[in-house]
């Protein structure tokens, strides 16, 4: 009985060693795996302080799904056929299958494709708009892991972005994160500046202020700057055109010159369509789906100030806007930006304004003709008086004078420009480009003596840079914004005439200014703002009989006749003479 006990409790003992032992050699419990998404800060960088990026969630973590791609797949409305379905998912993170691969094994990823990301864009709905901060970057804190697409919408029309593409990833246990894709989950946007100078010169410029006065004949050369946006296969259509108006100037059709990088072609990577008063370019949508970063294009071309209309000032307007894709999802809703020209022609003793009106209703008097008696005394013939300055008046209008206007201090060679004086004693010098000139009247009228004084004349033109806000409603351009529909709104800088004057001799003839706002509607001078301040310079004839000087036969009669005199009388002495003898 002892001895049963004993082996009992050995037996027991033994067992007991070995349920430790068991235990001991036991594996450790597997810790509990976190399947819970974690927050997970995404965020683009590179935009302008306070514009508005978008957050698009295209694909999202599912885990194990027979439509699953590596846990990933695609939501509403990106999965649909030829975007990111399963086939098109499948390319993007895990690329193609490799041949004869077990367990199949895949490479080269594509990523989200440029074309790709053009259609995503077209379908993006909701999403959750940051305000990017200070540094330019807009950051969404999310934790639902996936692929998100980004399209920021531009703070000014000048700024296009391309779509670009993030990844909130999935922690499936600790430290290790499942991959949405290779996008990290930061990204520095991809933009371009859309920009538009206009610049002139004018070869024949006569006062050295390049073309902003200008003179009826004169040719102007204008040079466009301008950027097209790098559209690449981004955009499916994108469109890209150059506009360019003519207002009193003559485009020389020909001079139209384009340049841009090495390789365009005319006629297959850009058409110019142009008449005399102005010119359309338009870039080919495949042309422009090259344009993968910003490109610069320059346009240069010719026209003649062509209108001499005797009005006080002509207001030649050149206008030149791009129409431009600027949203890859709304390819058809077209920016625009614009710049214009100003340039100035004068006319002296002008009958109206450049608005087609008279000034004020009234005319304008720089010059002014008078008859004077023997005595230098106004001959009553009729009285006027200057229309603007209505306290200026004057007795004794003479018509029928003659006047030159020259380039040159002497009046000598042919005349600039003639004119002659009218009932009303005023000659009008149509088409001048501002500066000085010189006036000498060529004949005075039956019964008066001619002028042998010069006068000088001198133009002085000011001008000042306005800012202007207009609205292109799709057709035209208007100076309020319409009340509907989606007409797009535009500013820009422009140079308007702010004054001229008119002296004679040094003395001030006339003086008009412009009240342009600082902010206005309209790139042209304010006429119903025109400050006008006359009066007239006289130029006075006086009465009497002049002797012969010039043309014609002028004084040589005087010398023939005294010659046959002296002759008439040397042979009268002669004759006396011998008869003496």
């Amino acid at each position: 009985m002892k001895q049963f006990k004993t082996l009992v409790a050995l037996v027991l003992a033994v067992m007991m060693v070995l349920s430790v032992a068991s235990v001991a050699f036991a594996d450790d419990p597997a810790p509990a795996v976190d399947t819970t998404p974690y927050q997970h800060p995404i965020s683009v960088s590179g935009l302008a302080a306070g514009e508005t990026a978008t957050f698009y969630k295209m694909v999202a973590w599912v885990g194990e799904d027979a439509d699953a791609v590596a846990g990933w797949k695609a939501v509403s409305p990106y999965n649909g056929s030829g975007l990111l379905d399963k086939a098109g998912l499948t390319a993007v993170l895990l690329g193609t299958a490799v041949a004869n691969s077990n367990p199949v094994k895949y490479e080269n990823p594509t990523g989200i494709t440029p074309v790709l990301a053009g259609k995503l864009a077209k379908v993006a709905t909701g999403g959750t708009e940051v305000t990017a901060d200070n540094t330019g970057k807009a950051t969404l804190s999310t934790n639902e892991a996936g692929i998100y697409m980004v399209l920021v919408t531009p703070g000014d029309a000048n700024t296009l972005y391309n779509p670009i593409f993030v990844s909130a990833d999935y922690r499936a246990t600790t430290p290790n994160d499942q991959a949405a894709s290779t996008y990290d989950d930061t990204a520095t946007v991809k933009k371009s500046t859309v920009t538009l100078t206009k610049e002139a010169a004018n070869a024949n410029d006569y006062n050295g202020d390049n073309a902003k006065t200008t003179a009826i004949g004169d040719t102007v050369t204008f040079t466009v700057n301008t950027q097209i946006p790098g559209y690449g296969d981004v955009y499916t259509n994108p469109h890209f055109n150059v506009v360019d108006t003519l207002t009193d100037l003559t485009l020389n059709t020909d001079s139209v010159t384009v340049t841009a990088p090495a390789g365009l072609q005319k006629g297959t990577d850009y058409t110019v369509s142009a008449d005399a008063s102005g010119y359309t370019l338009s870039f080919s949508v495949t042309y422009l789906k090259t344009v993968k970063a910003p490109t610069p294009v320059t346009i240069t071309y010719s026209a003649v100030v062509a209108t001499e209309a005797p009005i006080q000032i002509n207001e030649e307007t050149n206008d030149v806007y791009i129409e431009y894709s600027h949203n890859p999802s709304a390819e058809n809703d077209y920016d625009v930006k614009k710049d214009t020209t100003q340039h100035y022609t004068f006319t002296l003793d002008a009958a109206a304004d450049g608005l087609g009106q008279l000034i004020k209703g009234k005319k304008t008097s720089e010059l002014v003709k008078i008859g004077l008696d023997a005595n230098g005394d106004p001959i009553i013939q009729t009285e006027e008086s200057s229309e603007i300055t209505t306290n200026e008046k004057w007795k004794g209008s003479l018509a029928n004078a003659e006047f030159g206007l020259w380039k040159n201090a002497q009046c000598t060679g042919t005349a600039y420009k003639t004119q002659t004086t009218g009932t009303d004693g005023r000659m009008t010098f149509a088409g001048l480009d501002a500066g000085t000139y010189y006036l000498k009247e060529i004949s005075a009228p039956d019964g008066y003596v001619t002028q042998s004084d010069i006068h000088t004349v001198v133009i002085a033109a000011e001008t000042e840079t306005i800012t202007v806000t207009e609205w292109w409603n799709g057709s035209a351009w208007v100076s309020t914004k319409p009340s509907s529909g989606t007409a797009k709104e535009v500013t820009y800088q422009t140079e308007v005439l702010k004054s001229y004057t008119v002296t004679v001799d040094d003395t001030a003839a006339a003086t008009y200014t412009f009240t342009n706002e600082s902010t206005t509607n309209s790139n042209e001078i304010q006429w119903e703002t025109v400050q006008a301040v006359e009066k007239p310079f006289k130029l006075e004839n006086t009465k009497g009989v002049e002797l012969p000087s010039t043309g014609g036969i002028g004084t040589t009669i005087f010398y023939v006749v005294g010659l046959v005199l002296v002759l008439g009388a040397a042979a009268i002495v002669i004759a006396r003479r011998k008869a003496e003898q």
